[in-house]
């Protein structure tokens, strides 16, 4: 199979050859599996893993820096140590162009907002100020791969980091409405950013991944009724927009987040990553029962334990359970449950992708 028709046989939840691979690491990772595997180049290093996957190199325009060279607009303030993102939050700068990184943000340009009008009244980002035609290259480049794109377009977690965390948790329950407008208009422009950036690679990208981390360890961040007053009809639109072009979506969330995965089954999402297991109620057994016939999961190898501290054969075990489980009648995509982090042994790593390419189904 090809890596298209091996992704799409998965998805229609049927069994294809292997199961399918993605890679998501650390940019020091990368540069430790190139050396370890002696290729230089992206593509060299996704083919010797197996990978399915390529992941269009602009993704976030404010956690990191990779869109940078498709922003057109007034330039942004930037030191070696901090950075200012188009929505005017200040980051410390460390990860740079790292594809899968993130950086901490400092301070948020509407902490001090207490009205809905201080929101809609802030300058915010222009969509037109981003230029994706650099993009088409690379989609051509890949063309063998599934391409996947689209902005992170984190309603919740760019809102709230204009807004503070606290300060977004603690007005969600006083004053709900500010958050709404925050909320909506954060909506309004990752809508508008996505539908230019959907236009221009047209038939040049498969899948939309956006995310927002709505889970803890033990459970939601906040309640189920909230989620829905709040994101619900925004994920909607999201949704929409993007199967509007024929993509399909996949949705990432850290954490516990079983509550929400009927409403995200209910408005379309394709695929849910990061499937992370250590957290409550994420045991891979009872998901699969739960949700395998409608829902496609990416991700679930352990990247907390087992990847980073485990033995080989921890790994290859780990990884065959897995697959077993969640692999059964396709619907699961093999990657790590997280970035690959920069503690995690090369020869681990290299088990793990040899143990899903040489994994049969029964």
């Amino acid at each position: 199979m090809t890596a298209r028709e091996r992704v799409d046989t998965a998805l229609r939840h049927k069994t294809p050859d292997r199961v399918p691979i993605d890679y998501q690491a650390k940019k020091a990772i990368d540069t430790k599996l190139r050396t370890y595997y002696g290729v230089n180049s992206e593509k060299e290093l996704l083919d010797i893993l197996g990978c399915d996957f390529y992941y269009l190199s602009a993704r976030d325009i404010s956690q990191n820096e990779t869109s940078l060279p498709i922003y057109t607009g007034p330039k942004l303030e930037m030191t070696e140590n901090e950075r200012i993102c188009p929505f005017g939050i200040r980051f410390k700068r460390t990860v740079k162009d790292d594809k899968f990184g993130a950086d901490e943000a400092i301070q948020g340009p509407l902490e001090n907002a207490t009205t809905s009008a201080d929101i809609l009244n802030y300058k915010w980002p222009d969509p037109r100020n981003f230029d994706f035609d650099l993009l088409l290259k690379e989609s051509e480049e890949f063309k063998d791969k599934v391409i996947i794109g689209g902005f992170w377009s984190g309603i919740f977690g760019d809102s709230y980091r204009m807004f503070g965390f606290e300060n977004f948790l603690l007005n969600l329950a006083i004053n709900p409405e500010i958050i709404k407008t925050l909320v909506n208009k954060m909506t309004d422009f990752y809508l508008e950013l996505n539908d230019r950036f959907f236009h221009t690679m047209k038939g040049k990208m498969n899948i939309f991944f956006f995310g927002n981390d709505f889970g803890s360890q033990n459970g939601l961040l906040f309640s189920k009724e909230q989620w829905d007053e709040i994101f619900l009809e925004n994920y909607r639109k999201l949704l929409n927009l993007a199967k509007s072009y024929n993509y399909k979506v996949m949705a990432h969330s850290c954490g516990s987040i079983v509550p929400l995965l009927d409403r995200f089954i209910e408005i379309g999402i394709d695929i849910i990553d990061p499937v992370q297991t250590t957290a409550a109620g994420m045991d891979p057994k009872i998901l699969k029962e739960q949700f395998g016939d409608r829902m496609v999961f990416h991700g679930a190898i352990d990247t907390q334990k087992i990847l980073p501290f485990g033995s080989q054969q921890d790994v290859k075990k780990h990884v065959e359970d897995t697959i077993n489980i969640l692999g059964k009648d396709g619907g699961y995509i093999m990657v790590s449950s997280n970035s690959i982090q920069n503690d995690t042994p090369v020869e681990n790593i290299d088990t793990m992708y040899k143990t899903a390419r040489e994994f049969k189904f029964c």
